[in-house]
Parts: C-alpha cells; structure tokens; sequence
C-alpha cells in the first residue's frame, strides 16, 4: 500500500507542475513610467519586474555586471532591451509575465556564434580574479544555479556535486570524513574564514550549513595552502548573500519532504523567511530557517537507521534552526565596515540503536535508543574593514571568532566499535554520559590586499597579507571527562602572490606561503575502558609542545589560444594538520600502540604536491572542461578501522575529470559531468607503493552524472539527471558496489513566486551507499524515493 501511494504522489507531483499558463498573472506591455537607478545589473531588472509585474528566470550569472539608470515612459520589452545592451545578455516572454534571461548569441564578421558571458570574479584566492586567468577546473556556483537546483534538496553537497566532477558521493549522513575531493581533504570556508578544525576533526561542516543562506559557491580542486592548512583536496568558498541598498526584498521560502514509502512518518517541512535591502550608507541581510524531519527509508521500503555511521548521526527525526545576519556601512567610496554572524541548533532525537548483524545495517526496533540525542550548538562571527588606499591597493582586514560544540551519539559496543569509556569509579559499568563532545573555539585575524604594479609592469598584480590564528580544543565525554588532551594552538603565516597578463594570450600566476604553528598540548588522564570481557585501565598521559612549520608554493600559467579555447598548466601545494585529537584518545590502548607521552607521537604535517593539465572550450552551442592531475605526499593520514590506528605513509593519487554542456535549443541543454580517481600508497615504509588507499579515501574510482535541462509547456523549467557511482574492488574483503540513481526536479513560476517540485530516486532504487559503506566497512542503505514540494515568493 506505501508503495502504491508514493506512486500515486510521484504522478500527482507532475500533474500539479504542469498546470496551464492560465493561472499566471497577466502583465500590461503597453508604456507606463519606469524608473532604475544605475548600479547592479540584477538589482535593475528585478526593480522592472516589481514595477511590470514580472517573474523572472534567469539563466547564467549576472554577478558584477553593471546597468545605466531609467527614467522615462516605456513597455516592459523596452526597459529590459535598454538595461541588458551590451551586457552579452537577451530575454525571452515565454507567457504573458514570464520572462527568461539567457546568454546571447551573437554573429560578427565572419566569426559563428559566440556566446558573451559575463566575468566571473573568484576570491577565495585572497584576490578578487576573473576566473577566466585560472585554472578551467576552478567552479563558480552561482545564486541562480542554486535556486534551481535546491528545487530537489536543500543539501549543499548535493548542488556542489551536481556541478563539480572529482567532489565524491556523499555519505548521507551529518558528517563529512567521506566528503573527499579528488581522494584527500576539502577545507571548507565561509566567506574566507575556515570552519574545519584540523586538532581534532569534527567531520560536521557543510551539512550545518543553510543553503538559504548562500549567495554563490566557489570550488577551487587541487591542493591550496592560501587559506591555512586543510585543502589537500581542494578548497570550497561558501559566499553569503550581502544587502544591497535600493533593493528591499523579503523573502518567504517553504518546502515539505516526504518518503513515498511512508509519507506520514517521513514528512518533513521547512520554512525560511530572509530579507535584505539596505538604507543610506547602510546595507543588511538576514535570514530565520527553521526544520523538522521524520524517518528515512531506503529503497525497500526498510526505516533507515537514524546512527547508522556509529555516533555520527543523520538527517532524520531531528530539529534545525538556522540565523544569519550580516550588516555593512559605508564610510566612504572604497571603505565599507561589515559584520556577519550565524547561530546554528541542531538536534537529533535517536528512537533506535542500530543492527550492526544484518546486510546492510538496519534499525534494531528491540533496541530503544537511551542515550542523550545529537546536538550542534555553533555560532560564528566575522567583522573587517574593506579598504581601498590607492597606490597601496585594495583588500581587507577580518576579525572571526568560532565557537562550535558538536555532541555525538552513543553507540553501542561491537566489532566495529570495541571500546566504550567506563564509570570512573566503577570500570566494568559502561559510562551514561561517555558520548563525545568536541568544544573548540577558533578566533583571529586575515590580512589581504591587492597591490597594483603597473609601474614595473602593465597588469602586474601583488597579492599580500597574513594570519594570525588561535584554537583552543576540548574532547570531552557530554558528563565533562576529558576523552582526548585539551590543546591550544598558535598559527602565523604570510604570503605573497604575484599575477600577471603577460599578453592577451597568457596570464602567469606565482605565490609563496609560510605558515607556523605553535602547539600546546596538556596532561590529562584518559579514561577507563570496556572492550568486552576486557577494561583497559585508566592511564595518565602526560603533554607537550611542538611547533612546526610549513613553506608552499604555487604557480599557474593559462594560455588563451582563442577567444574560446584556453589550457593551463599549473602546480600548487598544501597541507594539513595531523589530527592530534584522535592520536590522544587512543594513547596507552593496547591494540594501537599510542605512546602515553606526547615527546613519543611522532606525527607530521601532511604537504600535499598537486599538478594538473587542465583546458576549456565556450563555444556558440557547446562547452567543455577537461582536466588530469596528480598528486603526491610523504605523510598521508589514513585511518585503519580495523585495528583503531591512524598511520602516515606515502601516497599519490592520480585522476582526470571532464564535464560538457550542449544547446538543442534555445530551450534545451544536455550535460554530463565525469570523474576517475584511483591512488595508493606505501604500507611497509620502504619507499614502494604497494597498496591502493583504503575505500574510506576511495570509495568509488569512477563516477558519471548525465543531465536534460529544458523548458516545456512555456516556462516550467525540468531537469532529470541520473549518477552512476562505481564499485571499487581494489580492497580483498571490502568490495564496494556500484549504484545508479535518478532525479527529476522543476521550477514554475506561479502566482508572483515560483512553485518547485523535486523527484530523488525517481525509480526508488535499491542501492548501496559507497561512502558510508567505505567509512565503517560494513554495509549502508542508501535512500528511497522522496518527493519535495516548495513554494518561494519575494516581496
């Protein structure tokens, strides 16, 4: 009968997206007073639509680009000609007060049609640079883009992996350990500041992050140390939305989710409303997201365990509220103060211990879960002075302060968990309040300032600065008993990057960065344990300092062979910080073999060499991207469940990515993104890599997304894609399975906002997760069918 029913709800979805253009709002094209202020190109045309009575839906990304002002009696078709003349863009009616904003193809002499995109600014390279001068693997997610694809999850992983080949499956799950890039880290940033927490890794970053909340995403692959340590992988730069001033919008923004399988117990709603606008000098954006979420079910119909990662919790049954503020003044023409903050609560209320016996892990209803439910409690704050001094240069000073405290679930003892800590005063009673906390703060200062050197040479660019940073690091149990030695750590670094057009045809980039860390790390006495039969006895370890240091480069060239077509060749390092969190826990324990003295922990940074061939093509009606890189390191950070150790051995990862879009019709565009990744490295230390990386760092080598994106019945937009994760078998006795699962998502506009409805696992799919069955070696249920439903209006 569930199953009847989730197909009745799959077809009724689709009749209520393609209801008539009959129920639009029907806008006058006759003349009538229209007055814009120049400044924003979308700030313009939303101020016509408001005027005309238009929805807009707008194709590319219109970031950075600037229109006249308006003042005079005209039709809606000629205020958007003026405002989008020479901006490389056009506009269609596809009803009476639908309008469509695309890219134009344009012919002049005898070149064919060539399509004018905007410029697109990257800054997570502590610059402000076109991403035309980098590397073509570099990604920039614009709002639209977002918009569109939120239609079907409100997962941030899901939008950048729909857009970025070598970002790996995610694992379903809170946390991030398998949310690898190219098979190593990603280091994640808001807004230039950076949420890990490398001393001891919380592994719970881009899933606590509101989507609402979200401006543009900024994907740089490769290893990268402009931002600290951490981006071994790649670096992922969340932009928030910022006011601007002449365009006050509130925004209601409401979506339900359910499991056809069981759509009472599953339903989930969600409600954001958010503003921005601004009023003199001053500009303001915020946003209240608040949600609730009932069970998950995978593609049998079977309640998906609600701990099925063994502590690390999941979506379901939980409680989220999200609050974002960001305000700016400005002082003068070039120098703007701003402060930006964001509180997050979350809370996840486990009804059942997971079956760890069966296959895959399923939800033990003779089990009641009795331990305390999963929290986040984190809150953010960035405030900095953006500056223009002339002859000096443009940049800006940063001031954050994170405070995060990330509480885990309980998980019961097993094979895959043998450990669990004790009562101090009583070894052979497990501990109630034993789950883990991890209470860091993390506070200081970026430096970042463009110099502009056209004195030595035309177009030559300085980009310099520092950091200043401080951790403070708790691992505690939720009844306060130090599990892992409370640390501290100082950071300094500098760097300085020069960049160049040394023609029209080649652009030359070239940096250095030194980074020192100061580590503090203090006595504490690690807990008793009981594995099994066995208790492992309460054990002092005693601290230390260490301090280390790190020197990385980076240099790029891109060669612009055409107007089209441009390649690059480039080599860049980074590095991270070994997790001494995890090293402290496990001091003294028989089966590891951790010294109980920190003068004996022999660990160290990880520098990660990354070089890659890349090449772009921006065609009339075709685009593509290609890429192939390898990267190498001394010291890898792997992780052996098996037997509870953490190692650092050499390694090098090798891979190659490619993605391609093509225009049917001015309606119409397919796509595919694809990815292979595949490394190894030396388990007996003797210089020869003789193994392939655990599945926990690959767990897939291939991966392939196809899509259709098209506009029908007038302007209800639909995109069906499909991805093909496959199996990796490289690891005896931990074979993964491949798995291919299909989407189907639409937006609508209606009544002056836009209806949206998303399809995941339209076939609902039996599968196996890849990541979240590499994690913890046994197998996990990836998840059925879902059906989103959601309404958004501006005011």
């Amino acid at each position: 009968m569930s199953r009847l029913l989730g197909t009745t709800t799959l077809f009724a979805t689709l009749m209520i997206a393609s209801v008539p253009h009959a129920l639009a709002q029907t806008a006058s094209d006759t003349a009538q007073p229209v007055t814009v202020a120049a400044g924003d190109l979308r700030t313009a045309l939303d101020q016509v639509a408001d005027q005309f009575g238009l929805q807009l839906v707008v194709q590319g990304d219109l970031s950075g680009i600037e229109s006249g002002a308006l003042t005079a009696d005209m039709s809606a078709r000629e205020a958007l000609k003026s405002l989008l003349s020479g901006s490389g863009y056009g506009f269609e009616f596809v009803s009476d007060d639908s309008v469509i904003i695309k890219p134009l193809t344009t012919t002049t002499g005898d070149a064919q049609g060539q399509v004018i995109l905007p410029e697109v600014v990257v800054t997570a390279t502590r610059s402000r640079r076109s991403i035309a001068t980098m590397s073509p693997s570099v990604v920039v997610i614009g709002p639209d883009q977002i918009e569109a694809q939120s239609a079907k999850s409100s997962d941030i992983t899901n939008v950048i992996r729909n857009n970025v080949p070598g970002f790996m499956f995610d694992d379903q799950s809170l946390i991030s350990s398998t949310e690898t890039f190219r098979g190593r880290d990603v280091q994640v940033l808001v807004d230039g500041i950076a949420r890990n927490t490398p001393l001891r890794n919380s592994s719970r970053i881009l899933s606590m992050i509101d989507i609402q909340q979200v401006e543009s995403i900024e994907v740089i692959p490769g290893s990268n140390a402009m931002n600290g340590d951490g981006a071994t992988g790649a670096t992922i730069n969340i932009i928030t939305k910022t006011g601007e001033v002449g365009k006050n919008v509130f925004v209601l923004d409401a979506h339900a989710k359910s499991y056809t399988d069981d759509i009472g117990d599953s339903f989930s709603p969600s409600l954001t409303l958010s503003g921005s606008g601004g009023f003199g000098a001053v500009d303001l954006a915020a946003s209240v997201t608040g949600s609730k979420t009932g069970n998950a079910y995978d593609g049998y119909g079977n309640q998906v365990p609600s701990d099925a990662m063994l502590g690390q919790g999941g979506f379901d049954n939980a409680e989220d509220l999200n609050v974002f503020g960001k305000a700016g003044v400005t002082l003068a023409e070039g120098h703007r103060l701003f402060l930006s903050s964001e509180v997050v609560r979350f809370r996840q209320d486990i009804e059942y211990f997971s079956d760890l016996t069966t296959d895959p892990v399923s939800v033990n209803y003779d089990n009641p879960y009795n331990g305390q439910p999963l929290e986040e409690e984190s809150q953010y704050f960035t405030g900095g002075y953006e500056y223009d001094l002339g002859k000096i240069g443009t940049g800006d000073l940063k001031l954050f302060y994170n405070d995060s405290y990330k509480q885990a679930a309980r998980a019961e003892r097993s094979r895959y968990n043998t450990a669990l800590i004790a009562l101090a005063d009583n070894p052979t009673v497990v501990d109630p309040l034993g789950q883990s906390v991890i209470d860091t703060k993390k506070y200081g200062a970026k430096l970042s300032t463009d110099t502009g050197l056209d004195a030595a040479y035309e177009g030559l660019t300085l980009t310099w600065g520092g950091d200043l940073t401080f951790d403070d690091v708790k691992y505690e149990t939720v009844g306060g008993r130090n599990i892992g030695a409370p640390m501290e750590q100082e950071g300094y670094a500098l760097f300085g990057q020069l960049s160049a057009p040394i023609t029209q045809y080649l652009d030359l980039s070239g940096g250095v960065r030194y980074e020192k860390y100061d580590l503090t790390v203090s006595d504490f006495t690690r807990p008793n344990y009981i594995a099994g039969a066995m208790t492992i006895a309460a054990a002092d370890f005693t601290g230390g300092s260490a301090t280390y240091s790190a020197v990385t480069y980076n240099a790029s060239a891109v060669v612009h062979w055409t107007e089209r077509f441009d390649t690059s060749l480039s080599y860049s390092e980074g590095f991270s910080v070994p997790d001494v969190g995890a090293y402290t826990r496990r001091a003294g324990e028989p089966r590891t073999s951790v010294p109980l003295n920190f003068a004996n922990i022999d660990v160290q940074a990880s520098k990660v060499k990354t070089y890659e061939l890349a090449a772009r093509y921006d065609g009339a009606d075709f685009r593509t991207t290609g890429a192939v890189y390898m990267s190498t390191n001394d010291f890898g950070n792997n992780y052996d469940a098996t037997n509870n150790k953490l190692s650092q051995e050499k390694e090098r990862i090798i891979g190659a990515e490619l993605t391609g879009e093509y225009d049917i019709s001015d309606e119409t565009y397919i796509g595919a993104l694809a990815s292979y990744v595949e490394g190894r490295y030396d388990t007996n230390e003797d210089g020869d890599l003789d193994s392939w990386l655990p599945n926990n760092r690959i767990p897939s080598p291939f991966r392939f997304t196809g899509y259709v994106d098209s506009y029908v019945w007038g302007d209800l937009n639909m995109r069906f894609d499909g991805t093909y994760t496959a199996g990796r078998y490289k690891i005896e006795d931990a074979k993964i399975k491949p798995s291919l699962v299909f989407n189907l998502s639409g937006n609508y506009p209606l009544l002056g906002g836009t209806a949206r409805f998303g399809i995941e696992n339209i076939f609902d799919t039996s599968y196996e997760n890849p990541a979240a069955t590499a994690l913890r070696g046994y197998s996990v249920a990836g998840h059925g069918r879902t059906v989103l439903i959601g309404y958004r209006r501006e005011f």
